[in-house]
């Protein structure tokens, strides 16, 4: 990087002259599972053009290649988590406190199919989904609960909810005052990002554009009232579990990022407060090159359409900070105990990129919730990788890599292409309604199953050193069982605290919600003085129901 041209010309004909020597041809690229032309070696020519400081630079700096902060994971290591939630929030605190008395920093929490799409657990239609796949929530009162005996407001909160985020946040305020906590002083994040769940999700309630007033009102609310809080949390990871990738992760959820600042804006929200509130939660591939230079392309990336794009002056604006996963789409069920070698390669690829927070995997995630043996293993897999290989010692010690460098900016390349793909189309909104990036996830995803099947792209135990007489897993793994007796006793819980509540007050707090979805007020207020008297989930989702239109599915054939 800013060699002379003469340099470059004398290492291009050594590098000629090595690769014949070596019966090597430069010309002969193998290209990666992701479909990335690699040389056999890199070296200074590659990586010419590229200016050091314009384009690398120093941790905490712009453009924020090498990360947001200057010290990073050097004096304390990235928050470490586990994702939980299931049967019932009494369950569920009982894993919380297991989990906190191990290390955990933070409060990671996924919610039941029931929850996302807005059902009270006593509505029979969802009867038998409650708790299976995460934690059910229902009112302020269950929030009240899964925080019992542990420190609320003080630990990050991390809520893994989508289109009715405005409802969960408005019980985590009404159960933090409860405890004389005000809401300027809760830390925590929440997903809130209705237009990647259009995309590759089926938890999508309302169509899309009243779902991203839904989202803006939060994100509003945050940036005027809460401080510690951060309002949007992009999930690139619905792309990538949704079988995108790397590169649809990153340009379609930067494209949906401009939806998201720019509704912001016009409600005026100054764009040095609101960049500095946006995170995103990116899946990780077992592709470690790739990742790491993937992740540092992303910072490199958001820090220069923040700033030239959108003209903001905070550095804290364009510092882009992420919450990564191993991605449980490549968690394989042949073998599951390699899970945890798979975990841990992609553990290392996010703290070689510079992740801020690791919820990981339970190697027994492709079967069932992950039971308190694996979750252990899950945290113990980040503290090792923290604290016991040196990694963290120095600032993105990849920096510099002819490769690596050579790879950032290549994905760079490839994310600023796909967002334009986007814009040809006007913008995300439009793209999203018309089913454009589900189809083209659809189509990437469809040929990488072809690859696996034909043998291509090798998954080991699944179409490679398969072993004879494996039989299935399930059978000597302890899963999770699900607490069939809690989740009756809490289903009974919720129909108690329908009939105990003061239930004229709930009505007049739903019908205030139904009158202000037919304006323009922000609905926060609205839904947090409901979240006060114990209006539930359901019963708010119904108000809105009455005024928002639902979300269909755009074809993709």
């Amino acid at each position: 990087m800013d060699n002379t041209s003469a340099d470059q010309l004398g290492i291009e004909g050594e590098t000629a002259r090595w690769l014949r020597e070596h019966g090597l041809n430069d010309s002969q690229q193998v290209a990666t599972d992701l479909g990335i032309e690699v040389q056999p070696i890199y070296t200074p020519a590659d990586i010419g053009h590229i200016n050091f400081l314009n384009d690398i630079g120093y941790p905490g700096e712009y453009p924020f290649t090498r990360g947001p902060y200057p010290e990073m994971s050097r004096m304390r290591p990235w928050r470490y988590s586990v994702f939980s939630g299931f049967d019932t929030p009494e369950e569920t605190n009982k894993r919380w406190r297991f989990l906190h008395q191990a290390g955990q920093l933070a409060f990671s929490v996924v919610y039941d199919m029931p929850s996302h799409m807005g059902f009270d657990p006593d509505d029979p239609e969802v009867e038998d989904q409650v708790g299976r796949l995460g934690i059910p929530v229902s009112s302020t009162l269950d929030i009240e609960t899964v925080f019992k005996d542990l420190p609320l407001g003080s630990v990050p909160f991390y809520s893994n909810m989508e289109t009715l985020s405005p409802l969960i946040v408005a019980m985590y305020i009404a159960a933090a005052e409860k405890r004389g906590i005000p809401e300027a002083k809760l830390p925590g994040s929440i997903s809130n990002d209705p237009l990647s769940t259009a995309i590759s999700k089926s938890t999508t309630v309302f169509a899309v554009r009243p779902s991203l007033r839904l989202a803006c009102d939060l994100i509003e609310y945050c940036c005027r009232n809460m401080p510690k809080f951060y309002p949007l949390n992009i999930k690139g990871i619905n792309m990538s579990e949704g079988g995108g990738s790397i590169g649809q992760e990153v340009g379609f959820s930067f494209s949906n990022a401009r939806v998201y600042v720019d509704e912001s804006l016009r409600r005026g929200i100054p764009i040095d407060d609101l960049g500095s509130r946006i995170t995103f939660f990116f899946g990780t591939t077992l592709h470690l090159f790739e990742e790491v230079a993937k992740y540092r392309a992303a910072r490199r990336l958001w820090a220069r359409l923040i700033k030239e794009e959108y003209r903001a002056e905070n550095p804290a604006a364009m510092a882009l900070k992420f919450t990564a996963l191993a991605c449980p789409l490549w968690m394989q069920f042949e073998q599951p105990e390699l899970n945890l070698v798979r975990g841990a390669i992609a553990g290392l690829a996010q703290a070689l990129g510079g992740a801020q927070a690791t919820p990981h995997p339970g190697y027994d995630e492709v079967f069932a919730i992950p039971n308190e043996h694996s979750q252990n293993l899950a945290l113990g897999t980040q503290q090792i990788l923290a604290e016991e290989t040196n990694i963290t010692k120095s600032v993105d010690p990849l920096g510099g890599s002819y490769y690596v460098e050579w790879l950032t900016d290549r994905l760079e390349r490839e994310f600023r292409n796909i967002m334009a793909e986007v814009e040809k189309r006007g913008g995300a909104l439009k793209a999203i309604e018309a089913g454009y990036q589900k189809r083209e996830i659809l189509a990437y995803y469809t040929q990488v199953e072809r690859e696996i099947a034909n043998g291509k792209r090798v998954i080991v135990r699944r179409n490679k050193y398969r072993v004879a007489g494996e039989g299935d897993p399930r059978e000597r793994l302890v899963l999770h069982e699900s607490n069939k007796d809690a989740v009756q006793s809490y289903i009974a819980q919720v129909k108690r605290l329908k009939a105990e509540r003061d239930n004229s007050q709930v009505e007049h707090c739903l019908n205030r919600i139904v009158d202000a979805a037919r304006g323009t007020d922000n609905l926060m207020p609205y839904f947090i003085d409901a979240a006060r008297v114990y209006a539930t989930l359901g019963e708010m989702t119904r108000a809105l129901k009455q005024v928002f239109a639902k979300f269909e599915s755009p074809s993709i054939v």
